[in-house]
């Protein structure tokens, strides 16, 4: 991990990211964030909170002064924060390196390409809903002649994933079916198929009608395959150790455990 200090002042505010649900109390944990977090980074990160936090949270007003110095616009946020990160001394000279690569990659990606990966990474993080708003700002936007037919397709499919997770299984299969009407992809409309199995919708005989029953029974037979695999990947002592427990945790990690077995079926629609 480099060259890990620990000398830093600890805040008493924290930093809060909102979009993550998390608070940063160390110059530590906010080069963490910026490091391994990149893509969440907007254009307006660094701000008058943030200045705020480093000056007088974490008593370090010689960095918000030369962030201050150095940060003249949104254009130049990419050399501050390689700036920040170098100075702090948290990260090794080749982890450096690999972060301004990182940040050259994405300078080169678009508006649309940076917000799409926003979306991505709040989708492997598990924070749907924040990741169904990236995906929805760049959906009202199939139309604009700048965004290709492959993209606006490729966010339609993260945002049907997005809402599968959260069980929003209309709006999951409204997304899927809207890609198949642009392309007519088999892998897409039996992805619909899923998703109206799992949330017991009737299929929609205008898009099923002409699938030969065959191939309909083969798609149930994938789907219950799959269901079984992602149930045993669960621990199959697990439900043994819940009952095990005194009465007073019994029922939360009851709750918990049923929580994990509803995401893994949510799982198939990936």
């Amino acid at each position: 991990m480099g060259r890990y200090i620990l000398c830093g002042k600890e805040a008493d505010l924290p930093y809060e990211v909102d979009e993550l649900d998390i608070r940063i109390y160390t110059i530590e944990e906010l080069c963490y964030y910026i490091y391994n977090y990149l893509p969440l980074i907007g254009e307006d990160f660094i701000d008058e909170r943030l200045l705020f936090f480093i000056r007088r949270e974490l008593d370090l007003p010689e960095i918000a002064d030369k962030i201050e110095r150095f940060y003249g616009s949104r254009s130049e946020q990419d050399a501050t924060l390689q700036m920040l990160l170098s100075d702090v001394g948290y990260y090794s000279d080749p982890e450096l390196s690999e972060f301004q690569n990182r940040l050259v990659y994405r300078r080169r990606r678009s508006r649309e390409e940076r917000v799409k990966a926003k979306g991505d990474s709040l989708l492997r993080l598990g924070r749907y809903q924040s990741a169904v708003r990236c995906y929805k700002s760049l959906h009202e936007k199939g139309s604009d002649s700048r965004v290709s037919r492959e993209f606006y397709v490729s966010v339609l499919e993260s945002l049907a994933s997005a809402y599968g997770h959260l069980c929003e299984f209309d709006y999951a299969l409204d997304c899927l079916l809207g890609i198949y009407d642009l392309n007519h992809s088999e892998r897409i409309l039996k992805k619909a198929y899923d998703v109206c199995i799992l949330s017991g919708t009737e299929l929609p005989q205008s898009y099923f009608s002409r699938v030969p029953d065959q191939k309909l029974q083969k798609w149930q037979q994938d789907y219950w395959n799959r269901e079984t695999v992602a149930r045993q990947n669960l621990d199959s002592d697990e439900t043994m150790q819940i009952f095990l427990q005194d009465p007073g945790t019994q029922k939360k990690e009851l709750a918990e455990y049923l929580d994990k077995k509803k995401e893994a079926c949510r799982g198939m629609l990936e």
